[in-house]
C-alpha cells in the first residue's frame, strides 16, 4: 500500500502553478498501481468549494476527472474537509466516489495506525475561528447552501478568504515557533482519544516533522505545511515507512 497525504493547496484556478502540479500528481497516481494507492486530501485543497454546487466543479474540470479516474481505476481517496472546502460530501461522494469526513479519522496502513485530520482544532486558543467552525459545521444551517447560487458563494468567499489569508500569513511569520509548539502539544491530546503511530494534519501552514515518546510508544507527528513554498512537498507512507516527496 502506498498512501499519500496532501493539504492546504488553496487552489484558486486550475491554471496556476499548484493547479498544474496537482493535476500531474493525480494522474501519476492512476498511472502507478491504483489499486495500491490511497490518497488522503486533508482539507483546503481548494481556496473555496462550498456545498454541492456544480459551479465549483466547473472551475476544475480536469482535476475532478483525474480524481474520478483514480477511483474508477481502483484507487481510494479520502477527503477530510477543511475550512475552505465545506459540506462537499454530496458532490464528492456521489459524483466521484470520494469518502468525505469532517473530524479526525484513523486508518491502518500495512500495520501502521495513522490518525488524519485537517488540523483546525490544533489551536484551541483561536476562539473566533472555533465559533466560526461551530457555525459552518452546524447541520441546521446547511439549508443556506441551497438558498444562494455557487457564483455568489464564490464571490463572498473569495473576498473573505483574501482578508483572512493576509492576516494569517502575517501571524504565521511572527509566530512560527509558537505554532509548532501547538502542533506538538496537540499530539498528547489526540493520543488520549486513541493511540496511533502517526498523526498527520494540515491547516497551520507550518511544516513540522517530529517524533515523540508517549507512554513508551514512539509517535511521529507530521504537519503538511502548505503549497505556498518554492518547493511543493507531500508526505507518503509506503510499506509502513513515512517520507517526504517533492513534486514538480
Amino acid at each position: 500500500m502506498e498512501a499519500w497525504f496532501i493539504s492546504d493547496i488553496h487552489l484558486k484556478t486550475a491554471e496556476e502553478r499548484n493547479g498544474q502540479i496537482l493535476l500531474r500528481f493525480l494522474r501519476s497516481l492512476k498511472d502507478k498501481d491504483p489499486k495500491q494507492v490511497h490518497l488522503f486530501m486533508l482539507g483546503d485543497i481548494f481556496d473555496l468549494w462550498i456545498g454541492p454546487s456544480e459551479f465549483f466543479a466547473r472551475q476544475f474540470p480536469e482535476h475532478v476527472k483525474a480524481l474520478k479516474d483514480l477511483v474508477t481505476a481502483g484507487g481510494k481517496v479520502t477527503f477530510i474537509e477543511g475550512n475552505h472546502d465545506v459540506h462537499i460530501e454530496k458532490y464528492f461522494e456521489k459524483k466521484l466516489g470520494v469518502k468525505v469526513f469532517v473530524e479526525a479519522q484513523y486508518v491502518n496502513l500495512d500495520g501502521v495506525k495513522v490518525r488524519v485530520e485537517h488540523g483546525d482544532l490544533i489551536n484551541l486558543n483561536d476562539e473566533k475561528y472555533l465559533k466560526y467552525r461551530a457555525f459552518i459545521r452546524n447541520p441546521r444551517y446547511k439549508f443556506l447552501l441551497y438558498l444562494f447560487p455557487g457564483w455568489l458563494w464564490n464571490w463572498a468567499g473569495t473576498r473573505a478568504s483574501k482578508k483572512s489569508r493576509d492576516k494569517s500569513g502575517e501571524y504565521r511569520a511572527r509566530n512560527e515557533a509558537q505554532l509548532i509548539t501547538m502542533i506538538r502539544n496537540h499530539v498528547d491530546r489526540a493520543y488520549s482519544e486513541g493511540p496511533f503511530d502517526y498523526i498527520i494534519s494540515g491547516h497551520m501552514h507550518v511544516f513540522d516533522d517530529h517524533k515523540v515518546n508517549i507512554k513508551g510508544h514512539e509517535v511521529r507527528s507530521v504537519n503538511l505545511g502548505s503549497w505556498f513554498e518554492d518547493q511543493v512537498k507531500v508526505f507518503r507512507i509506503k510499506d509502513g515507512q513515512g517520507e517526504w516527496v517533492t513534486l514538480t
